[in-house]
């Protein structure tokens, strides 16, 4: 059995957690796997579907990113401002802003 059948046949483990532990493993491996090669060859056996950790990645920009609008909000910008000082869409500093 392959790592990753391993990883996706493990029971009461649905599809979408399955693609959450490979994107772990990958992170795991690229952090502290220094050897390139060996890096490589983990990722490309586990491989499988990098959108999970692109999404997450996401995700903690758009947090981290949400705050800021937040806080310049907070501290007298207008919305044009926050648009041009955070480089995002109109839509997303209003979205940001109605929650």
């Amino acid at each position: 059995m392959t790592p990753l059948e391993l990883i996706t046949n493990i029971p009461g483990l649905d599809k979408e957690m399955a693609q959450f532990v490979k994107g772990i493993v990958l992170m795991l491996c690229d952090k502290f796997v220094k050897d390139k090669k060996l890096n490589k060859r983990i990722t490309n056996t586990v491989g499988g579907n990098m959108e999970n950790i692109e999404r997450y990645a996401q995700d903690k920009v758009d947090e981290k990113t949400e705050k800021f609008i937040i806080n310049l909000k907070n501290n007298g910008c207008t919305i044009e401002e926050i648009i041009k000082l955070t480089e995002t869409s109109k839509e997303f500093v209003e979205k940001t802003l109605s929650k």
